[in-house]
C-alpha cells in the first residue's frame, strides 16, 4: 500500500503528515510522451486502472492510520493532478474531501495540480467543503526562468502560467505551495543556486509555502541517462542547506519546506558521499518540520571545503554565501 505517515511541518508546526499516493493513471502529459525529464513517477501508476469508487474506499482505507493522531496533515499525490479529471472525476473529489471533513484531526490539507488543470470552481468546490482547514493547491513551477523550465525540465509551463494558476487558487478560497526544482540538468551548481533564490524572489508574493525539491536521480529518466555518463551529479546537500538559510532569513513568514529523499546516496543528493551525508539529511528534514534554522546551523562543516571550492571554479560571489 502506498501511504505512510512521518513527522513533518503542520499548518505551522511539527505534527504528523499522512501521505497517501492515489492509484490514478497518473500524469497526461506523460501519456503523451511529454514528460518532465527528471519525473518517473507516473510509471508507478497501476497497470490496471481502477475505478472511482475503489480510489475513494482506498483513502477511506488510508485514513485510518492517523486516527488518534493530533495536529494531522494529509496530502494527496496522484503522480499527475489531483484537479485533472481524466484522473479523478469532480464526484471522486468531493467524496475524497467528505472523509476528510469528518476527521477532527486534521488540520491541513495538500493536493498537487500542473498550472493548466487550476480552475476556479473544481478548487472552490474543495474549499467550501473543508472551510476550517489549511488547504493547499500544490504547483510544480519548479523554475521562475522559462528557458530554464524548457529546455532543462519539458515542464510545458511558464511563469506565467503559474501566476494565473495561484491568483485562481487564491480567489477560490485556497493557499498555495510552490513546488521548486534544485538543480535543473545543464545547471553548474552555483548557477542552480542562484536560479532557486530568483525563483523564490519572483514567486513569493504568490506562494504561502515553498517546497525545495532536491533533485535525485530516477529511474528511465534523461536525468539518469546523464548521470550514468557522469554528465549529471545531484546537487550538493550544502547547496540545499544555503538555499533554505537565505529562504527563511530574506522570507521569514513563508513556510519553507524540504524533504531530501535519497539523501547521502549517489542517486540522491550528497556531499562526499560520507555517512555523515545522511546526518545533514535528517537535519534539512528537522528544519522542515520546525521552521528553526538551528538544525542547520548546528550541522559539521564536513565536505564544506570541497563544496566551496566546486563554487569557486563556478565563479560564484561571495557575498551570495549566507553563512
Amino acid at each position: 500500500m502506498t501511504y505512510w505517515t512521518s513527522e513533518d511541518n503542520v499548518a505551522g508546526k511539527p505534527g504528523t503528515a499522512l501521505f497517501i499516493i492515489l492509484p490514478t493513471i497518473g500524469c497526461y502529459r506523460f501519456r503523451i510522451g511529454k514528460a518532465c525529464y527528471m519525473c518517473a513517477y507516473p510509471t508507478a501508476a497501476p497497470k490496471v486502472k481502477w475505478s472511482q469508487e475503489a480510489i475513494v474506499d482506498y483513502v477511506r482505507e488510508a485514513l485510518r492510520k492517523i486516527e488518534g493522531k493530533d495536529r494531522v496533515a494529509v496530502r494527496m499525490f496522484t503522480s499527475g493532478s489531483f484537479l485533472d479529471n481524466g484522473e479523478l472525476k469532480p464526484e471522486t473529489r468531493r467524496k475524497i474531501f467528505e472523509l476528510l471533513a469528518e476527521m477532527d484531526n486534521i488540520e491541513e490539507i495538500v493536493i498537487e495540480s500542473r498550472s493548466e488543470l487550476v480552475r476556479y470552481d473544481a478548487v472552490k468546490e474543495l474549499a467550501e467543503i473543508v472551510p476550517d482547514r489549511r488547504f493547499e493547491v500544490a504547483i510544480g513551477l519548479e523554475t521562475a526562468n522559462d528557458d530554464i523550465a524548457e529546455v532543462s525540465i519539458n515542464k510545458g509551463n511558464t511563469f506565467g502560467d503559474f501566476v494565473r494558476a495561484s491568483e485562481i487558487t487564491r480567489k477560490a478560497g485556497a493557499k498555495v505551495k510552490t513546488y521548486l526544482l534544485l538543480k535543473p540538468i545543464f545547471l553548474s551548481e552555483r548557477t542552480a543556486i542562484e536560479d532557486v533564490k530568483e525563483s523564490i524572489r519572483k514567486a513569493e508574493p504568490y506562494t504561502d509555502t515553498f517546497s525545495i525539491n532536491i533533485t535525485d536521480i530516477q529511474k528511465g529518466t534523461l536525468y539518469e541517462r546523464l548521470w550514468e555518463k557522469k554528465e549529471y551529479r545531484p546537487p550538493w546537500l550544502w547547496s540545499a542547506v544555503e538555499v533554505l538559510l537565505w529562504a527563511k532569513k530574506h522570507f521569514p513568514d513563508k513556510r519553507i519546506l524540504s524533504d531530501p529523499v535519497g539523501a547521502g546516496s549517489k542517486r540522491g543528493p550528497h556531499n562526499c558521499l560520507t555517512d555523515y551525508d545522511r546526518v545533514i539529511g535528517k537535519a534539512i528534514k528537522k528544519f522542515s518540520t520546525t521552521q528553526d534554522v538551528k538544525y542547520l546551523m548546528d550541522v559539521n562543516y564536513t565536505c564544506r571545503d570541497e563544496w566551496m571550492f566546486i563554487l569557486r571554479e563556478n565563479l560564484l560571489d561571495w557575498q551570495l554565501i549566507t553563512w
